[in-house]
């Protein structure tokens, strides 16, 4: 057994909104609490007979650039910094309105929300919190870009994440490390951007995607750096790098015992980590000892 905590949902219920980053279309998010064992989900109140998505692995859709659920023709779109918030903040069970498919794009952060949950608060639930411990290394990926899982004797997880586009590339390389439930994700996590390059947003555009946003919006970044921007930190993009593998892992609908180390991943590589993690869990599940 491995003492982790009570499960946890929020006090009350609080909105945010905003407009998707791809369909620039407006969005609001009702944030509410959930039972013991609800875990979290996606409820499109735009939708007959308001479909229920829970975020999970297996109804994971591979998106480039974002996480998709999709079930039984229904979907919501770019969930990971949601997702990321809630598990970042810990809360376990929460249900979530959207009158939309597309999650507020807001400035590239997951800030909104965490400032949310925290104002709001949490309440313990009379549950213990269900972990996945990792016993033997798991690597996917390749030589270019991979998400590796490896025990730990910590109880929480240990998160790195290494950014390295190469020498000439505008962004510069950068890790990043964070311990899940010890760290402070309000401050540390939680307020780095979305990035892209310029020649990146030119493309997306070009396509019909993002119109709406500007440089103000996420970093864009140029030869010489952000365009009209400014750092959050220095380290900022392997930070938001971080806060997506945090939304993205947690799909494997458990805490992680174990240490995640992941090299120029994105959304599909950690998604694709979540569904082995999910399935060790159905092996080796344990229910928590809490105090």
């Amino acid at each position: 057994m491995r003492s982790i905590r009570f499960q946890q949902t929020i006090l009350r219920s609080f909105q945010v909104h905003g407009r998707g980053y791809w369909t620039g279309v407006p969005v609001t998010l009702t944030f509410h609490p959930a039972d013991p064992d609800t875990g979290i989900c996606f409820r499109r109140t735009d939708l007959p007979h308001q479909p229920v998505l829970p975020a999970v692995a297996g109804i994971r859709s591979e998106t480039q650039l974002r996480t998709r659920l999709t079930r039984e023709g229904a979907s919501v779109d770019m969930v990971e910094h949601v997702v990321s918030a809630l598990c970042g903040m810990q809360v376990d069970n929460c249900l979530i309105d959207c009158d939309a498919p597309e999650m507020p794009g807001l400035d590239g952060s997951a800030m909104a929300y965490a400032l949310g949950i925290q104002q709001v608060g949490l309440t313990r639930q009379d549950r213990p919190r269900n972990a996945v411990v990792i016993e033997q290394p798991i690597r996917i990926g390749d030589n270019q870009q991979w998400v590796m899982a490896m025990p730990c004797s910590d109880p929480y997880p240990q998160l790195e994440y290494r950014l390295d586009y190469g020498p000439k590339h505008p962004i510069s390389a950068a890790t990043a490390s964070f311990s899940l439930g010890e760290g402070d994700y309000l401050q540390s996590i939680a307020p780095a951007r979305t990035f892209v390059t310029q020649e990146e947003a030119q493309q997306l555009q070009s396509r019909g995607l993002a119109r709406h946003v500007s440089y103000r919006d996420l970093l864009v970044f140029g030869d010489a750096g952000p365009i009209d921007n400014t750092l959050r930190f220095a380290d900022e993009c392997a930070r938001h790098k971080l806060l997506d593998l945090i939304g993205d892992l947690a799909l494997c609908g458990y805490s992680i015992v174990g240490r995640i180390v992941a090299f120029r991943s994105g959304h599909v590589l950690n998604g694709r980590m979540a569904e082995c993690l999910w399935r060790l869990a159905q092996r080796t599940t344990v229910d928590t000892q809490v105090a």
